[in-house]
């Protein structure tokens, strides 16, 4: 059976989804989010629900009127992750389409069925972080039946699809470039508050913009929303002579920066540099004979952006040597190995 002619509206259904712009209600109250946002967002996820039922149906057909269900090495997962587990193990690609529909289903009917139970006393986060959750639930649940589609009938994708690991590696990058620009925005300005301030608000701003910040815990853009405003309004000149409060939002600010390592204690995460740090054995055996670092594992451990400064500023100088980048990865190494499991929703969604 032919399951492509789905591909297209599961395309047009993303690409609705994708023109929500989260960022505008991130400053709203709950009221306007219950108001605006929350409508848009059932209606995708009902429009989501009934297409992925249409091709679990089609599935259905096709085996016979068995329903498909998960495989057992996928249960207990959270939606995401056996979504990724489910395509890196696929087999039967007919098979995969139905077992990825099936965990869709349930899925978007327990957003559906959140998001109708917003209301305008709940708090912000909790508002928008149902909206914003069952929004990606549908792009991933589309994205992941698109490309078992395509597989099976070796098609093009129509839906970019990105893994958990793969969203949660840009993430990290981008949590350790805003954290390097606000260090270095503090070490610049020195005692001038208002500079500080100002930079760091220009930082803010700039880190919105960025394709990778609607991947961000949506709890961390909150507060970042918060800071901003916080900022904007100790600038005006009538609040700028109160440098308590001004050096109050200033310790705020770096105390949040320095939480944002925490991100490394993502599953994914966890499991992506183990494996990276077991495979290190020989790239760094094949360093050159003067002791400068061989391309091919500068490259590898580029896979590592975010997780240590000090490891980002070795790999990134050309004239870093492989004594200094040794040292470090063991260090490295050793704490990994003492890390907590990361076990739990690491992205909060």
């Amino acid at each position: 059976m032919a399951f492509s002619h789905f591909q297209e509206p599961m395309a047009a259904l993303v690409e609705r989804v994708q023109r929500v712009d989260i960022r505008a209600y991130e400053a709203a109250t709950p009221d306007t989010i219950v108001t605006e946002l929350q409508p848009q967002a059932s209606t995708l996820v009902g429009a989501a629900l009934a297409l992925v039922g249409e091709v679990l149906v089609a599935c259905q057909r096709e085996s016979e009127g068995q329903p498909p269900a998960p495989q057992p090495p996928i249960a207990g997962l959270r939606f995401e992750q056996a979504i990724d587990r489910a395509l890196s193990d696929a087999g039967n690609s007919a098979l995969l389409i139905g077992d990825i529909a099936f965990m869709a289903k349930l899925e978007l009917r327990q957003r559906h069925d959140r998001v109708g139970a917003l209301n305008k006393i709940q708090s912000t986060l909790s508002v928008l972080g149902e909206c914003d959750s069952a929004l990606r639930r549908i792009r991933k649940a589309l994205g992941a039946i698109d490309i078992a589609i395509a597989s099976h009938h070796h098609t093009p994708k129509r839906i970019d699809f990105q893994s958990e690991l793969a969203i949660s590696l840009q993430v990290r990058s981008a949590y350790a470039k805003f954290r390097r620009r606000m260090l270095s925005t503090d070490a610049s300005t020195g005692a001038d508050l208002t500079a500080k301030l100002r930079g760091a608000g220009t930082n803010i701003a700039v880190m919105v913009g960025w394709a990778v910040y609607p991947d961000l815990r949506i709890r961390d853009r909150l507060q970042l929303r918060e800071l901003q405003r916080r900022i904007l309004a100790w600038l005006l000149p009538q609040h700028r002579v109160d440098l308590r409060a001004g050096m109050r939002l200033w310790q705020d600010l770096l105390a949040f920066v320095e939480m944002l390592p925490q991100v490394n204690r993502r599953q994914e995460l966890l499991e992506h540099d183990a494996a990276l740090f077991a495979s290190l054995g020989e790239p760094l055996s094949a360093l050159l004979p003067e002791g400068e670092v061989h391309e091919l594992l500068r490259a590898r451990l580029r896979l590592l952006a975010g997780l240590d400064d000090s490891l980002d500023r070795l790999v990134a100088d050309p004239e870093s040597r492989a004594g200094e980048i040794t040292e470090r990865l063991k260090l490295l190494a050793a704490s990994l190995q003492q890390s907590p499991s990361g076990k739990g929703d690491g992205h909060g969604w």
